[in-house]
């Protein structure tokens, strides 16, 4: 292994651990979005992870998990999202060394704002990074999507991808594999309203419809073309009465305290469109920053989870840029 010198020239070292930590972090996102079950991402500004590595000779260690909830995050490599897709990256990379890794956790699990998500995306970054990028982005981003099948059960894309590339994105197919990335508005802003409540993944997962309505379908199609028209667009009322879904918020309703009256507080305020971000119990909404604060709005979907007793996190902000090295 080579590790850098002061010169800018390489030498190798006896015990084959670099001495330079690499640091990249990885954003919330939103999944879902309404029709896009699956299929449609959206990268936020903040709240994010910070996931640090450098080279070994061989293996995955984790040494250090902090944040929100950091004594439930599993050490062991074979259980961590982080170490799962870095390892899987490394694999097709053939790169001939192992990671030490410290994950800082911004993003609090079980949040509906991709928490796993953002862990497996920043160690799959992190890993393209220390093996020279010799993988696509794509690639990078089905690493992750095989280490958020290992932790929530299923092999889904749609918070990792825009996480990993940033903006808007759609999954076209999974086999074979393929995102599409859009740039959103930039005047799209964003609510992001997280309550005291825990909603894990796979346990969001198992309440959903095996079988769906013909009239469900041809909803959801008419809905998710539009918002992606939109999104090009930059047609904000648009997005906004595209951002609906008729199978699977209503069937994970019950899991969110209070989530119509938050939706219907931040419609009220100004909100172009609310919604069950991911699995929830994240409350999300979108804004015209043009004619409208997203504090106003914050504040008021905070209101119904303090009149209720319970504890509300806000975050007013915008869409992001995904991973990148800090």
């Amino acid at each position: 292994m080579k590790s850098i010198l002061k010169s800018g020239q390489y030498r190798h070292t006896e015990n084959m651990t670099s001495e330079e930590w690499v640091r990249v972090a990885a954003p919330a996102t939103t999944s879902n979005i309404g029709p896009g079950f699956d299929t449609f991402g959206l990268a936020i500004q903040e709240p994010y992870d910070i996931v640090e590595g450098r080279k070994i000779p061989s293996g995955m260690v984790i040494t250090e998990v902090t944040g929100p909830d950091a004594e439930d995050i599993p050490r062991d490599p074979e259980k961590n999202s982080v170490s799962i897709a870095a390892a899987e990256v490394l694999r097709r990379s053939g790169a001939d060394f192992g990671l030490e890794l410290k994950i800082h956790k911004g993003i609090r699990p079980c949040s509906g704002i991709g928490s796993s998500g953002a862990s497996a995306a920043g160690g799959a970054y992190l890993a393209y990074l220390l093996s020279g990028k010799k993988l696509s982005l794509n690639e990078i981003v089905m690493c992750a999507a095989k280490a958020e099948g290992v932790t929530s059960g299923s092999v889904h894309a749609d918070n990792v991808a825009p996480c990993i590339m940033g903006g808007f994105t759609i999954i076209r197919s999974y086999e074979p594999f393929e995102v599409i990335r859009i740039d959103p508005p930039a005047d799209l802003g964003l609510v992001v309203a997280l309550p005291d409540v825990m909603v894990p993944t796979i346990e969001a997962r198992k309440v959903l419809p095996e079988e769906v309505p013909v009239k469900d379908l041809v909803f959801h199609v008419g809905h998710a073309a539009t918002l992606v028209y939109a999104m090009t667009k930059d047609d904000l009322p648009l997005i906004g009465r595209s951002v609906a879904d008729a199978v699977f918020e209503p069937a994970r309703a019950h899991l969110v305290p209070h989530l119509k009256e938050a939706e219907v507080a931040a419609m009220s305020h100004g909100a172009l469109v609310s919604f069950l971000g991911g699995s929830g119990p994240c409350v999300m909404a979108f804004y015209d920053k043009r004619t409208h604060k997203g504090e106003i709005i914050g504040s008021a979907v905070k209101q119904v989870y303090t009149d209720a007793g319970m504890k509300c996190d806000i975050w007013v902000t915008s869409c992001g840029p995904g991973c990148k090295e800090i």
